[in-house]
């Protein structure tokens, strides 16, 4: 079916009768109120019931029961409802077939995780040109703070640092594999322990 933006009702927007994912409604609303809602969610046309954007409804219901002005992208009917912009056209196959796809949908974002060092470059960006932009990212200055310092440390452990502080190469940082030792007898009751790798043997050279 051709996707396309129909205008719903906010209250006529029926939900899943079921939904795993749990939502961060404080960080949701802070980015409807800063770039304004482009999608309110997503409907099945088999069910009529959203698969996608239940957090996005509920944050909207509640700024409509407060009173406030419509975020941009919502629009007014004339008798004062709040219209929301759905993504129309796309039908399951079963209940099963919906569910998997609402939760296929966060599943697949979870799984995609951050490129680090263009992440921390980004959000630095961010908070140099605005703070709020920052706050509306989902992320604060402290957490972009520990960002900053988790990359550095990782970084400072990958090149190595001698205890006087000079670099190790990394070939002779991490010493000899297991394979590389010479073989023991292993009922022979003494143990060694390599001070470099930690490998740790039992036993006398054959």
């Amino acid at each position: 079916m051709q996707r396309y933006i129909k205008y719903m009702p906010l209250q006529d927007i029926p939900s899943a009768t079921r939904n795993a994912k749990d939502h961060d409604l404080a960080s949701i609303r802070r980015s409807i109120e800063t770039f304004g809602c482009v999608v309110a969610g997503e409907i099945d046309e088999r069910t009529g019931r959203l698969v996608a954007g239940h957090g996005r409804k509920e944050v909207l219901m509640a700024m409509c029961a407060e009173g406030v002005t419509p975020p941009e992208g919502v629009q007014l009917a004339e008798d004062g409802t709040w219209l929301a912009a759905l993504v129309r056209g796309w039908r399951s196959r079963s209940d099963a077939d919906a569910e998997a796809y609402m939760i296929a949908h966060n599943r697949t974002n979870e799984r995609g995780g951050w490129d680090q060092d263009v992440l921390i470059k980004s959000l630095a960006d961010i908070q140099q040109a605005d703070s709020s932009l920052l706050a509306a990212t989902g992320y604060s200055s402290d957490e972009l703070a520990d960002l900053e310092e988790a990359l550095a440390v990782d970084a400072h452990v990958a090149v190595g640092v001698h205890d006087d502080g000079g670099e190790v190469d990394d070939n002779t940082a991490t010493g000899p594999s297991p394979e590389e030792f010479q073989e023991f007898d292993d009922d022979i009751a003494t143990d060694y322990q390599c001070p470099r790798c930690g490998y740790e043997w039992s036993g006398k050279p054959r």
